[in-house]
Formats: C-alpha cells, sequence, structure tokens
C-alpha cells in the first residue's frame, strides 16, 4: 500500500525538490508513495482527508504559520506523523509541543531527507498495525485498535462502538474479521466481532463487554469463541 504524504509549502520550488527527493527515495527502495501538495495550510485544515500518513509542513507560511496549523491539525488528526521543514531550527525545536517526529533544516540534503524518511516510515508501519480508517459519511476517521469495543451489522452496514462514540460504514463484517486476524478480534455470531480486551466475562450465551455491553453468542460459535478468548487471555497474563 502507498505511503500517504502531504507537502505543505508555499515556496513552489522547495515543494517540487521535497517531491523530487520522495520520487528518488521510491526508486532507491521500492517504496511506493500517494503525494499531495498544499501551498496554503488553511486548504489542508479546511478539506482535511484524514488519510496521510505523514506530512511535512513547511513553519514560515503567510496566511498561517506551521506552527498554528500543526495545532489546528491535532485537532483534526492526533495519528499522522508530522515533519517540520524549515531554516529556522529554533522553531522546529519547538514542533515538538505538537507532537512532531522530526524537523528538516532547509535548503533541504537528500541524504539527511532520506535518513529522516527511513526512520518515519518505520513508525508509519507501527501506527498502521494499531490503527483503523473508517470512511463515514462525514469523511475519513480513524480509531484506535484499543478503543474498539465491538463492531456489528446489519444490512451491509458495519457500526463500529468505540470508547469515544459510534461510526458507520458500509461493509462485510468477514471481511472486517479477516482484516483484523491476530489483533485480538473474534466474533462470538455472525452480527458481532468483539474485542477480546473488551471481554469482562463469558456468562452462558453472552459475552459481558467493559461497557456494559451484553452480546448473544451463537451455538455454532460457543466453543470456538470460549477458546478463543481463553487463549487470548492466557497469552496477556504471560506478557
Amino acid at each position: 500500500m502507498a505511503i500517504r504524504v502531504g507537502i505543505v509549502e508555499d515556496e513552489a520550488q522547495a515543494a517540487q525538490t521535497l517531491q523530487q527527493y520522495l520520487t528518488r527515495f521510491s526508486g532507491e527502495n521500492g517504496t511506493q508513495f500517494h503525494i499531495r501538495v498544499y501551498d496554503n495550510p488553511i486548504i489542508l485544515l479546511e478539506n482535511y482527508p484524514a488519510d496521510f500518513d505523514l506530512i511535512y509542513m513547511d513553519i514560515q507560511m503567510p496566511m498561517m504559520n506551521g506552527m498554528e496549523a500543526a495545532r489546528r491539525l491535532r485537532t483534526l488528526d492526533e495519528k499522522v506523523l508530522l515533519v517540520f521543514v524549515t531554516s529556522l531550527t529554533q522553531y522546529a525545536i519547538a514542533g515538538y509541543s505538537v507532537s512532531a517526529l522530526d524537523y528538516i533544516v532547509k535548503p533541504v540534503n537528500y541524504y539527511d531527507f532520506a535518513l529522516k524518511l527511513t526512520r518515519a516510515l518505520k513508525r508509519v508501519d507501527s501506527v498502521r498495525a494499531n490503527v483503523l480508517s473508517i470512511s463515514t459519511q462525514a469523511g475519513t476517521t480513524r480509531v484506535d485498535l484499543d478503543d474498539i469495543t465491538y463492531v456489528e451489522v446489519q444490512n451491509h452496514q458495519l457500526t463500529y462502538h468505540t470508547v469515544e462514540g459510534t461510526y458507520s460504514q458500509y461493509g462485510s463484517i468477514g471481511a472486517l474479521a479477516r482484516e483484523l486476524a491476530g489483533k485480538g478480534f473474534a466474533q462470538c455470531n455472525s452480527c458481532y466481532l468483539v474485542n477480546l480486551q473488551h471481554v469482562r466475562e463469558i456468562a452462558g450465551y453472552t459475552v459481558r463487554l467493559s461497557d456494559g455491553s451484553g452480546l448473544k453468542i451463537s451455538q455454532p460459535r460457543k466453543k470456538s469463541f470460549t477458546e478463543i478468548f481463553h487463549a487470548y487471555r492466557a497469552g496477556r497474563q504471560e506478557e
């Protein structure tokens, strides 16, 4: 899957340099990038797609400086990796207040760029492994897997129940179960996919969750679900 990269840079030449470096890195390492460029951070924030893996943010921009843009960005997306690009290192260091991963000093040197990009890509893999992107009518939302209590399906619509609220999108619970295989989820019946870390107990044919929900366990899945749950709990205790 291509790495989704945003470049927020008002100087056309600087933006082009970053694009060229990404293209060169792709050729040297086989990493695919999908790149979007914004010459104004306001445009990014007003139509934020919440699907970026990595954003390169210039700090000195006329309409809105990169630090303020980053603060607003964090209210929309806590997961995206952020790298500042600036000629003033004192501002870049302040970027850690908005959980910036790193900073690059202008004029950007390719080898420094490639080194820091390699480090960033390792973090991208880690974030992707623990985050699920949900496409709703309001746009894309990224949710921590740990925050999902269970998912239910009705008329081909998946509803994700999370500690922050519910989100809905069309999809197949079977496909979702395959996507989340090995990540601590199991089906207790054909309608529910349960996050096992939120299971409080299994009582007969009911699984009780930490949020107070009680979900029905179907007779055909009772044995397998119970075994999966006990194996999961045993594995957690050994960690």
